[in-house]
């Protein structure tokens, strides 16, 4: 069956040149074929166009995307993903291209940003950038919208992903360019800063211009540290959850069972592959367990580990050499300003250039909109200074 929808061949490419199997439509979409026509970073599985749901509604042409990357493990890996590729014609320098990494959904396949039923809060700001003549491409990330676990918080399952849909994104219309800008929101800031450290890496054929980060979700060991000890429900348990799943993914030693109790295991943490993040935050038994009756007392050493993960992954202290703007909102409850703030001096520390720009009552979420027209001059200056050669 897979053999003759792949033999079913669209032109994608606005140029007509490029044929990519298109696809099986619905959730047949997201299975990958057993085994991939090519084993390489980027490459195309298929793709299809499509309206309506998450499609941004500024694109000529929004395409559902499944493409390869490289899991932690090295080994090849089908993600899920979004294109928009905006009216009119490309520039010289072709198409500029922001690629976007999400905040966090959840586990669960129906979470991925590319199956919602109409634009988020974050696609409604992109659209704004696709007015503005850019492509937008937007990865579900592994195990977000296809099946598996996510490597949440894993800095390189990040940055492979958000930097493998910008290559993918070129093969489905060759008009895009080499420039390129990483944009992230919470777990997307995350991530942007992981592929800010990463991103040339992984395509030196790429010209990686700048990282905008929006409320990152940075020191996720102090998550851990709090809840181990919390003795008040709150939605944060439902966090250091997927990070405890998501880094049983890529390191042996952090194991689930050893570290949660057998009830957690049998009775919560299906929760975690079957709901959102909101309804795990607010509507699940993570959101109304004493945090410290979770955790088994003799698995301090799964716990060390993950903590060790964590600190590793810390996105406050990445090396990043490129042009850095780091966007909080005043009134943010979810990522506190003070932690941003800090994640800009330790990235100053570091050597990196960054610009921090707070604005007073936003929240997590209106922060987007109303930093749009700041980070749009911003990426624009990016952009104009490339294609001047400086």
């Amino acid at each position: 069956m897979l053999a003759a929808i792949g033999a079913i061949l669209f032109a994608v490419g606005l140029s007509g040149t490029n044929a990519i199997p298109q696809g099986p439509p619905g959730d047949a979409f997201y299975v990958a074929p057993a085994t991939f026509a090519l084993q390489r970073e980027g490459a195309v599985i298929w793709a299809r166009p499509f309206t309506g749901g998450s499609a941004l509604p500024s694109a000529v042409t929004n395409y559902r995307v499944l493409y390869q990357t490289q899991s932690p493990s090295g080994a090849m890996v089908a993600v899920s993903g979004t294109v928009a590729v905006p009216h009119g014609v490309a520039p010289a320098r072709g198409w500029p291209l922001i690629s976007w990494a999400h905040g966090t959904v959840g586990n669960a396949p129906q979470c991925a940003p590319s199956r919602e039923t109409g634009p988020n809060v974050e696609q409604r700001m992109l659209d704004a950038f696709v007015r503005a003549g850019y492509v937008v491409a937007q990865t579900d990330y592994e195990g977000n919208g296809t099946p598996g676990i996510h490597p949440y918080m894993v800095a390189t399952a990040a940055a492979h992903d958000v930097t493998d849909i910008v290559k993918a994104a070129r093969e489905i219309d060759p008009q895009i360019g080499r420039d390129w800008i990483v944009m992230g929101h919470s777990e997307g800031g995350a991530a942007a800063l992981a592929t800010a450290a990463l991103g040339q890496q992984i395509a030196p054929s790429l010209n990686l211009l700048g990282v905008v980060s929006f409320a990152p979700f940075a020191f996720p060991e102090s998550t851990l540290q709090f809840e181990l000890h919390n003795g008040q429900p709150n939605g944060g348990l439902a966090i250091l959850a997927l990070l405890i799943e998501g880094y049983s993914t890529v390191d042996p030693r952090v194991v689930p069972s050893e570290i949660l109790e057998p009830n957690v295991m049998s009775q919560m943490v299906p929760e975690i592959n079957r709901l959102c993040i909101y309804e795990l935050m607010r509507q699940s038994d993570w959101s109304r367990t004493i945090p410290s009756t979770v955790f088994r007392p003799q698995g301090e050493s799964a716990v060390e580990a993950l903590y060790g993960d964590l600190v590793g992954n810390d996105p406050a202290y990445f090396l990043i050499s490129i042009p850095t703007l780091l966007v909080q909102g005043g009134a943010d409850t979810m990522v506190a300003p003070a932690s941003t703030l800090t994640v800009a001096q330790q990235l100053r520390r570091n050597g990196t250039p960054v610009e921090y720009k707070a604005y007073g009552g936003t929240t997590h979420g209106s922060v987007l909109a109303a930093s749009l027209d700041d980070v749009l001059a911003w990426a624009d200056a990016r952009f104009a200074k490339a294609a001047a050669g400086r």
